[in-house]
């Protein structure tokens, strides 16, 4: 061992060019990995940014996942996909969730597309700013179906507002001026359920719980509560491709505002491990043919070490604890640089 330790620190000083580009090779490959590693594990782990329910202890939604399954290679398999458009449930969930024991507040939620001048804007019903929550700036909350609240802080109360839905132009007085995005519209509740088109379905519940109830354990009286209403399914799909109603809690209530968030997830993991991989697979040979480069410049040394009496495992020794010591400083400096890689790496996607 002793023998091997001397005749590594000795090659390691008397080669510093070639063991140099070994130890850039390993620092790259481990700055990439790494940065590939943050950025995958990121990625597998985060949930869409909650706003709209920021303010709800539970979302009642609809399953955003269809699957379908087949038979290949004598073998059944199933692949699923995300929906990008609204899975609805039945209105039947808003009674069922406001009769459980620790509801506070239970809000139907409909979104709809509205043009206000020119530009696309989404209306919904007024009760469901309590949910971010949304607060009144100005004004006060519409009352009857021809009054609007308007977002983004800005606005004029009692001016008047044409907004386009489902193809007509209907005039609108704004009687109140709240927080949140600005091309946010609140309706009447009855409005909007008129003018969203499905009176019988809603986007989701969001779900205020009483104070000091434990939202966890409100979630499983929810879903037991619609299991005993038999409000379990969005309706029919096809078969094997059940369309279960939803009870999402903390980081997944995302999921029912943001719908493009988890297909967008699955594409980008899907590229990302295509990309990790090629680059281990090219670290491999980049990294073993720079190694066996810089050993196959001192075959002759190596042949007089044999010539003198070293044996082979004293040689492999040496040259292992060689590579082993030029590789702990590479992976050390590699695994430095991978966090601002990452961060760049995740600015860019």
């Amino acid at each position: 061992m002793k023998v091997a330790a001397l005749l590594a620190a000795r090659a390691t000083r008397a080669h510093r060019k070639a063991w140099t580009a070994v130890f850039a090779a390993l620092t790259l490959t481990s700055l990439l990995l790494g940065a590939f590693g943050l950025t995958l594990a990121s990625a597998w782990s985060a949930h869409p940014r909650v706003e709209r329910y920021a303010g709800a202890d539970l979302v009642v939604a609809g399953d955003q996942t269809t699957r379908f399954s087949a038979m290949s290679l004598g073998e059944r398999e199933t692949v699923s996909a995300g929906l990008t458009e609204r899975v609805r449930i039945p209105r039947t969930a808003l009674t069922a969730v406001r009769a459980v024991p620790g509801v506070r507040t239970a809000v139907a939620d409909v979104e709809f597309p509205v043009g206000r001048a020119g530009r696309s804007a989404t209306g919904r019903p007024w009760e469901t700013a309590q949910l971010a929550p949304y607060a009144l700036r100005t004004g006060r909350a519409p009352q009857h179906a021809d009054e609007v609240v308007t977002g983004g802080g800005t606005g004029r109360v009692g001016a008047r507002l044409t907004l386009r839905v489902g193809g007509h132009d209907t005039a609108y007085t704004v009687v109140g001026v709240a927080e949140g995005p600005g091309t946010a519209v609140w309706f009447t509740g009855a409005e909007a359920r008129r003018l969203a088109g499905h009176p019988e379905a809603l986007d989701a519940v969001g779900v205020v719980g009483a104070p000091g109830t434990d939202p966890g354990e409100l979630a499983g009286r929810v879903r037991k509560a619609l299991a005993a209403a038999g409000v379990t399914d969005v309706g029919h799909r096809a078969e094997g491709d059940p369309a279960a109603v939803r009870v999402l809690t903390g980081g997944e209530r995302g999921e029912a505002e943001f719908l493009a968030a988890a297909p967008a997830r699955g594409e980008l993991l899907m590229a990302l491990a295509s990309v990790a991989g090629a680059v281990v697979l090219v670290a491999l040979l980049v990294v073993s043919s720079t190694i066996v480069q810089a050993l196959r410049q001192r075959s002759h040394e190596l042949g007089l070490l044999r010539a003198v009496g070293a044996t082979p495992g004293q040689l492999r020794g040496a040259v292992g604890r060689e590579v082993g010591r030029v590789a702990a400083w590479a992976a050390t400096a590699g695994a430095a640089g991978a966090v601002p890689a990452y961060l760049g790496l995740r600015a860019l996607l």
